[in-house]
C-alpha cells in the first residue's frame, strides 16, 4: 500500500519532469478560504474543474512541517492543474478551527484542508467531535522521517529512558511542550504511562516549540527534523530519540524510543481532505495529480528530501480511507486519558 521511493530517484525520474509544472510558490492568504466563492454558484463538476483559484488550509502558522508540505505540494499543483493555489493558514483550536471550518465549508472543489495526524487526536482529545470520517479523503501526500524528542544540550540525560529516570527522581520538574490534541500529547502521555513525571504546557506550532526551547521557556519537545536540524548542528540542541515506529533511513543512527526500551511509537502523516459531498471526479483529478507530483517530480522529491529527510511518500483515496481509520482507532484507545486531563 505505501508506495515510498528511494532518495535516489532524482537522475531516474528526470524525464518525467516534462509533464510536471513547478509553478510559482504560494503565498500565506489571510482571507476566508471560502471567499470569492458565492453559494448561489454550481459547484464545479470533474469534467471542468479547476476554473479558479483552489485554497489549501493549513492548520498551523508557517514555517511548520505541515505548511511547508502544503506550500510544497502548492508550488507545483499549479503546475499540474494551470490555476493559482493558494496557502491559506488558519490556526487555533488545536487545529481545530480550520478543520472545522473546511469541514462546514461548500463542497465546490475549491477549498481542501491540508492536516497531519492531529486531526484523529483533536477528536481523541475532545477538542472536535468529528475526524477525518467527516471528510472525503483525497490523499495522504507523506510521512515524517519521524518526530524527534528533543532537549538543549546540557540537559542531564541523553536518550529517552534517561530522561524518564531522571523525572522520576526530579518530579515536574522538567518542562514538556505537548498541545493538547497534537503527536506530541500523545508522546508525553505514553512516557507518563511508564513512569515519568512532566510539567506539561501548550506551546503552539512546531516552530515555536524551538524557539521557547531555544529560550529556555520550556525543556523538551518533539519536533521533525526539518524544524531543529539547524539547532542540532550548531550543538544549541540534542536529540534523546526518534518516535517513529522504526529508525529513520536519513537519520540511521537516531535509536527509537522502542529500542531504547520505551514504549511509545507514531508515524506522522500529512494528508489531504475534501469537504464532504464534493465531486469524486474533482477528488480523483487532484488526487491523481499529487500523485504524479509525488511520485514522479525529482524536483519535490529533492525538496522534501533536503529540508526535512523525508521520501516521497504516497496513498491515493482509497488507501487513506483505510490508514486514517487506523490512525483514529489507535488514538481514541487513549480518549479518555486525553480528556480527563484536559
Amino acid at each position: 500500500m505505501k508506495k515510498i521511493l528511494a532518495a535516489t530517484l532524482a537522475l531516474a525520474l528526470a524525464v518525467s519532469l516534462a509533464a510536471c509544472g513547478n509553478g510559482n510558490q504560494s503565498t500565506p492568504n489571510t482571507n476566508n478560504p471560502g471567499s470569492g466563492t458565492s453559494s448561489s454558484t454550481p459547484p464545479a463538476t470533474g469534467t471542468d474543474w479547476p476554473t479558479k483559484p483552489i485554497n489549501l488550509v493549513v492548520p498551523w502558522s508557517a514555517g511548520g512541517d505541515t505548511d511547508f508540505h502544503a506550500r510544497t505540494l502548492a508550488q507545483y499543483l499549479e503546475g499540474e492543474l494551470g490555476v493559482t493555489v493558494n496557502v491559506v493558514n488558519t490556526t487555533g483550536g488545536g487545529g481545530s478551527v480550520a478543520s472545522t471550518e473546511v469541514k462546514d465549508s461548500d463542497p465546490d472543489g475549491y477549498t481542501f484542508l491540508v492536516f497531519d495526524s492531529a486531526i484523529a487526536l483533536n477528536q481523541a482529545s475532545g477538542i472536535t467531535d468529528f475526524g477525518a470520517e467527516a471528510f472525503d479523503p483525497v490523499c495522504i501526500i507523506g510521512k515524517s522521517c519521524g518526530e524527534f524528542l528533543v532537549t538543549r544540550s546540557d540537559a542531564p540525560y541523553n536518550t529517552v529512558a534517561e530522561l524518564i529516570a531522571y523525572t522520576k527522581d526530579h518530579p515536574g520538574e522538567v518542562i514538556m511542550a505537548a498541545n493538547t490534541g497534537a503527536t506530541s500529547y500523545y508522546a508525553a502521555t505514553k512516557m507518563t504511562e511508564q513512569g515519568a513525571s512532566f510539567n506539561i504546557v501548550n506551546s503552539g506550532s512546531s516552530s515555536e516549540r524551538v524557539a521557547a526551547l531555544i529560550g529556555e521557556q520550556i525543556d523538551l519537545s518533539v519536533n521533525a527534523y526539518g524544524v531543529i536540524g539547524q539547532y542540532i548542528e550548531t550543538g544549541d540542541l540534542k536529540i534523546l530519540g526518534c518516535m517513529a515506529t522504526e529508525r529513520s533511513e536519513t537519520y540511521s543512527d537516531i535509536p527509537t524510543a522502542v529500542e531504547q526500551g520505551v514504549d511509545c511509537s507514531y508515524d506522522l502523516i500529512y494528508n489531504v481532505l475534501a469537504p464532504k459531498g464534493t465531486d469524486p471526479a474533482i477528488i480523483e483529478a487532484l488526487c491523481s495529480a499529487s500523485q504524479r507530483i509525488v511520485e514522479e517530480n525529482a524536483d519535490y522529491a529533492e525538496a522534501i528530501h533536503t529540508s526535512y529527510g523525508e521520501l516521497p511518500y504516497f496513498m491515493n483515496s482509497a488507501e487513506a480511507v483505510a490508514f486514517l481509520k487506523e490512525e483514529s482507532d489507535m488514538y481514541m484507545a487513549y480518549a479518555d486519558i486525553f480528556q480527563s486531563a484536559s
